[in-house]
């Protein structure tokens, strides 16, 4: 068995993940929970084969990269070769429903088979990621029609997708799009261009555009916003007068053509309500974090890899340097790092996939279910959704700033070796570093999370928590887990401060993310403790580590005051 598929992935799909209820709230009561999870089990299998035999060749030409030529799209070798593998294997559209040709994967599969690529070969993940997320984001918003002419193209590979925001003015602030959508005899065109367009040459593209009729009352805020399928070609088969006008070229992550589109009176197609596409891309858009958190760990997996394996090998004074204490206490640090991140996303992929399974059951059954109970599955759903908005931002957050940080200090296990260009730790720091920033930056992340702390977020997410580690009566779980329900109350007492000012509050959103953080992962790797004693030191030593920081981002947030913005400017002048 590849090591792609290892105990840290299989402990939750043998023991963590309550598949029980999760395929009876999706499929019924009748579902054979037994046959689904293998088959879940042989699909991982076959990922991890395929992830596993490609990395070689995927890292022996990661410098090459795609090219425009003649207007067209020409992606790497290894890029066709691969994606060309997971159709035979039928490994494409994982996550839309079987009436459409898909598998209906939850969202736990889905994500390790992009973490599986991006340990392959970052630039990938994000062609087949896009694939997934783009028909997802059609079956749940697109009309039947839509869903019906295109859906089964994504299923069996014909069609690959992008996702189309960002204009020259309008990165992060959406406010800003300027791309125009005109309704003229009943069909909708889009005039404009887009930046930054990750899978450029995708045959459908998802398009944020401002809407014609109230273009300039609209504009500068994100009213007046909709959704537009735009295919390359049209369904008369007839090109669409859209184009690759050029490719960037990118630090890293080089078999992903990373393209700026140009719309001119390019045909598309409404997804969802006039008006409110805003709802309909930030699915999408809180989807694609979740799979850059997959992608960030994935490549800090392949790092740390790397850097274990040479730490090995590497001889100095007579003996290997992993032998040395030093060395000892940096690769322990980075095991700690990628393993705090997959216990974040695999516990929030896990709540993700048993909210909408909850939703199914609820739009089977809610009309024949008894008030009580009907009313009771809206409450659970209504505060799972809560818990994912906050987990979501947090799981992005702490997957890419990991990925940064242990690629880089692979580097420094690496010593002169890893500074070299051809090595294999510089390439993956480089394709590592985009993951803090698209999608959202790091400091957007922990802003968007302090958004939901302030509605009451953190709250609902502790009460879970608190629960779990209350239940946990065993030695030494008992103990560690007191210690994290110290570190709540600490956070709990802190987040009062912020009340007084909300400059502060945003100055202070990473401090009170860090701590959130170590608190949800410190609860999630006790968990895995219980289920598997070998990782009782792994979660020991996340809160040995974890929580004296945890004390210290409190009393920074406690003592801390506006002023020290205004300290901080006095600095930036000095520059």
């Amino acid at each position: 068995m590849s090591d792609y598929l290892h105990s840290g992935i299989s402990l939750y799909l043998d023991k963590l993940i309550d598949w029980d209820t999760y395929f009876r709230l999706k499929k019924g009561d009748d579902a054979d929970v037994q046959s689904e999870q293998e088959a879940l089990g042989t699909v991982l299998e076959t990922m991890a084969e395929i992830c596993s035999n490609l990395e070689a060749q995927c890292r022996e030409e990661w410098d090459l990269a795609p090219t425009l030529v003649d207007g067209k799209v020409i992606r790497p070798a290894r890029i066709e070769r691969a994606v060309s593998e997971f159709r035979e294997a039928g490994l494409v559209g994982l996550g839309v429903e079987e009436e459409y040709g898909g598998f209906g994967m939850p969202s736990f599969i889905c994500n390790i088979f992009l973490e599986m690529m991006s340990r392959a070969d970052a630039g990938l993940m994000t062609i087949m990621g896009l694939q997934t997320g783009v028909a997802e984001d059609i079956e749940q918003f697109g009309s039947k029609e839509l869903c019906e002419r295109y859906l089964p193209g994504f299923t069996t590979g014909e069609y690959e997708g992008a996702m189309d925001l960002t204009e020259a003015q309008a990165g992060s602030d959406l406010g800003g799009i300027v791309t125009k959508a005109t309704e003229r005899d009943g069909k909708i065109f889009l005039n404009g261009q887009k930046i930054f367009i990750t899978n450029g040459n995708a045959e459908i593209h998802m398009v944020l555009a401002r809407d014609a009729d109230n273009f300039d009352e609209t504009k500068g805020s994100t009213k007046g916003l909709s959704l537009y399928l735009c295919p390359m070609v049209l369904p008369d088969g007839s090109e669409n007068p859209m184009y690759v006008e050029r490719l960037e070229h990118k630090l890293g992550i080089h078999g992903s053509p990373t393209a700026v589109m140009q719309y001119d009176d390019a045909e598309a197609f409404l997804v969802g309500v006039k008006g409110d596409g805003l709802k309909a891309m930030l699915e999408l858009m809180n989807n694609a974090r979740l799979g850059v958190a997959s992608q960030g760990l994935g490549i800090a997996e392949a790092a740390l890899t790397e850097a274990i394996n040479y730490s090995r090998e590497r001889k100095q004074f007579g003996f290997p340097i992993g032998d040395q204490p030093l060395m000892k206490s940096m690769l322990a640090r980075m095991t700690l790092q990628v393993e705090g991140s997959r216990a974040l996303l695999y516990r929030s992929t896990g709540l993700s996939d048993r909210t909408r399974a909850q939703e199914v059951k609820l739009a089977r059954e809610g009309e024949s279910m008894p008030a009580a109970e009907k009313e009771a599955l809206m409450a659970v759903i209504k505060r799972n959704k809560i818990r994912v908005r906050l987990l979501t931002p947090l799981v992005k957050y702490l997957c890419s700033e990991c990925c940064d940080s242990v690629t880089r200090q692979a580097i420094q296990v690496h010593g002169g070796i890893g500074f070299m260009a051809e090595s294999t730790v510089g390439k993956l720091h480089l394709d590592g570093i985009i993951t803090t920033i698209y999608e959202g930056t790091s400091e957007i992340q922990v802003s968007f999370a302090l958004k939901e702390i302030g509605k009451g977020g953190l709250h609902i997410v502790f009460e879970e928590i608190e629960a779990e580690l209350s239940a946990m009566t065993d030695e030494p779980r008992k103990a560690l887990a007191e210690r994290v329900r110290q570190g709540i109350a600490s956070i709990n007492e802190a987040s009062g401060a912020l009340l007084k000012d909300f400059n502060y509050a945003l100055f202070s959103a990473r401090h009170l993310s860090d701590t959130a953080i170590c608190v949800i992962v410190s609860a999630e790797l006790l968990k895995q403790a219980g289920e598997s004693p070998e990782r009782m030191d792994l979660a020991a030593g996340w809160i040995e580590w974890k929580m004296p920081e945890l004390e210290m981002h409190a009393q920074r947030i406690r003592e801390g005051a506006g002023t020290r913005i205004e300290q901080f400017e006095s600095i930036i002048k000095l520059a």
